[in-house]
């Protein structure tokens, strides 16, 4: 900043101080400094009443600015120009004083629920985990997970007027009529469910190494090249079967021709 004002002074430029902080965020205000609020940010020699100033802390700090402060100019008249009164600004503190103290207070609760944490999870704590996770899949992984599960996928009315399948509705349902150990295997459920997506724009692009996915089959011992196969050999087979319904058909309207 030093660096910055001897040259403007040395032209006998008497360089102004501002600070992009808001006069109400500025715990101690100098006097000699100029706060957001305080000043317009103008283009060098744009009226009579501009200014160089620098810039004393933050990001830009030492940078050269032109500034303007007359509330009369006639080229800034239209430009709005605002200061908070001390009435606000002690308004403003005590709202940021709260909202930092309900932040904290928070924080805290959360450190005395950890501490009390049991060993083992109760049922509404592993519920209220595995319900939570659910809902944060969105709702393309609700649909794939209802239907690993082969949840019933029925329609209800919406609050605007139309039908969709609420799928909260039906896990929470289902997770409360749950074992403790299928809650738990619901869990892992939900963290592997987002794997089965394959992007449109690759369908045959291959599953990731690194995903939950193949990892978990990894430590399972699953032969997944297996799986493929037998996916593939069933695929082929639906396929056979539905070219000789076709051609089942087409013999039958043929002979009814004749």
């Amino acid at each position: 900043m030093q660096i910055r004002i001897k040259p403007l002074e040395a032209a006998g430029e008497k360089p102004l101080r501002v600070s992009h902080a808001p006069t109400w965020q500025a715990k101690q205000r100098n006097t000699d400094v100029l706060y957001e609020g305080q000043y317009r940010t103008v283009k060098k020699a744009e009226c009579p009443q501009t200014k160089p100033a620098v810039v004393i802390d933050g990001a830009d700090a030492g940078r050269v600015l032109h500034v303007c402060r007359d509330e009369q100019c006639k080229v800034h008249a239209r430009a709005t120009h605002y200061e908070a009164s001390p009435q606000e600004r002690a308004a403003r503190a005590k709202e940021v004083l709260a909202e930092r103290i309900e932040k904290l207070t928070r924080v805290r609760i959360l450190n005395a629920i950890r501490k009390k944490l049991p060993a083992t999870l109760s049922r509404p704590e592993l519920e209220m985990a595995a319900l939570d996770y659910f809902e944060r899949l969105g709702h393309d992984n609700h649909r794939r997970l209802c239907r690993v599960y082969g949840w019933e996928e029925k329609k209800s009315k919406n609050a605007w007027g139309g039908s969709s399948v609420d799928y909260k509705t039906i896990t929470e349902k289902a997770v409360r009529e749950m074992s403790t150990p299928d809650v738990q295997h619901f869990l892992v459920v939900c963290s592997l469910v987002s794997d089965l997506y394959c992007p449109g724009y690759n369908l045959r692009q291959p599953l990731a190494k690194a995903s939950n996915l193949a990892q978990a089959a990894s430590r399972y011992k699953i032969d997944t090249a297996k799986l493929a196969a037998q996916v593939r050999t069933e695929l082929a087979k639906k396929k056979e079967e539905g070219k000789a319904k076709t051609s089942s058909a087409t013999v039958g309207k043929s002979a009814k021709r004749k």
